[in-house]
């Protein structure tokens, strides 16, 4: 179980340095860490202090509880994908935020019908 959380933190982590388009190299200026003890947190090969885990959401610009969220089984895909969306969110403005989950709900109701109304 742990294994598990490192790995999903490890992920997680890497996600958000991703999406802020940032190297590991620059997270770890950032953290005061090395670059191969970022590695190894993305990688999940070590779990890093409580922290570390602060200045890593302060320099990644996301909430500590972002790394700590249930995943309840999701494949690696969607925690990539929901870790990109929830970096995309923060840096939009309210009004495009509410298109935005407009648009997902249309997609949604769409995908659920199976088909696509034609007119």
């Amino acid at each position: 179980m742990a294994t598990d959380m490192k790995h999903s933190l490890g992920l997680r982590i890497r996600t958000f340095r991703l999406a802020r388009k940032m190297t590991q190299e620059q997270v770890a200026e950032a953290i005061n860490r090395t670059p191969e003890a970022v590695s190894n947190i993305e990688r999940g090969q070590s779990l890093p202090s409580l922290d570390t885990l602060e200045r890593l959401a302060l320099s990644l610009e996301v909430p500590l509880a972002e790394f700590f969220e249930k995943d309840g089984g999701a494949t690696r895909q969607r925690i990539e994908l929901e870790a990109r969306l929830r970096v995309l969110a923060r840096t939009m403005s309210d009004e495009d935020l509410e298109v935005s989950v407009g648009q997902a709900e249309v997609l949604f109701q769409v995908r659920s019908r199976g088909t696509v109304d034609r007119a």
